[in-house]
């Protein structure tokens, strides 16, 4: 008796699929899991927003204190920022919780995210006003960011005039020809003295007084300042210093395994400061 109840029920299953299929319809696929971030991630990069997404796998005292300041500081904000709540347990964000790397990370937590897709900051626990102002980076800063988190070498090439394309030093010109290097290079023009970079000129420790000519700092992931160079520099004591920094390979025997130089990687300032 269930053999036959069975057949009838797959004929049954059969001959509406073949009736879909005769009228033109085809089987419609499951629905997938729809994300609450992506739609928010979209419209604040056509906005030029940063995102704070507050993610959490329950509701809790820490939680609803850390939303509450999130909420706070983009309501300061509103012109540069906006913000998501996120259940990181969620089927729809799991490929964010991967992306960010949270699904083990201490709960609650909030990612800023750049217009750009970069990570600016990431705030386990709670936050506070400071750490959401700092995660507004400056515009030549959010980009050098990203290609770092895309695993670049990133040569941030400075010009003293703003109507300029900034000259790139025959050192890294000759080293972006170099197949173990040139996939890897990114370069980012910048004006030495712009004072919206400001925040990022002291980073890199620049003094732009030095800058008379073609001039480059090197950044590699994941922000680790490896050095200036000017038009003396070399392709070998470039790529010498990035095998130092570890930037290059685990190979002992590799071509650019020579001696770095022996100048310090950052000019010191007036003040006498690195």
């Amino acid at each position: 008796m269930k053999t036959i109840v069975l057949s009838a029920l797959l004929a049954l299953l059969a001959g509406g699929a073949s009736e879909c299929i005769a009228q033109g319809q085809p089987l419609a696929p499951p629905a997938l899991p729809q994300s609450k971030i992506q739609p928010v991630l979209d419209a604040a990069a056509k906005d030029g927003k940063f995102t704070y997404i507050v993610f959490t796998k329950s509701d809790s005292a820490a939680y609803r204190s850390m939303l509450t300041a999130v909420k706070d500081g983009v309501a300061a904000r509103t012109d540069t920022t906006i913000y998501i709540a996120a259940d990181a347990n969620a089927a729809g964000e799991q490929a964010f919780v991967e992306r960010f790397g949270v699904g083990r990370a201490p709960m609650p937590l909030t990612v800023a995210v750049a217009p750009n897709g970069a990570v600016t900051g990431v705030f386990p626990k709670t936050i506070n006003e400071e750490q959401m102002t700092a995660a507004i980076v400056p515009p030549t800063m959010m980009r050098c960011m990203k290609s770092l988190q895309d695993k670049k070498l990133v040569f941030v090439c400075l010009t003293r005039d703003a109507a300029v394309e900034a000259d790139v030093p025959t050192g890294v010109q000759m080293l972006q020809l170099d197949p173990d290097f040139k996939d890897r290079v990114e370069l980012v023009s910048m004006l030495a003295d712009d004072p919206a970079e400001t925040r990022f000129i002291e980073q890199m420790k620049l003094d732009s007084a030095r800058v008379k000519g073609p001039y480059a700092v090197l950044i590699a992931p994941p922000g680790v300042l490896i050095g200036h160079y000017d038009a003396k520099a070399t392709q070998t004591e470039i790529a010498a210093a990035i095998h130092k920094a570890g930037q290059c390979c685990d190979d002992p025997n590799c071509k650019h395994n020579q001696a770095a130089p022996k100048t310090p990687p950052a000019p010191r300032t007036a003040s006498g400061r690195k």
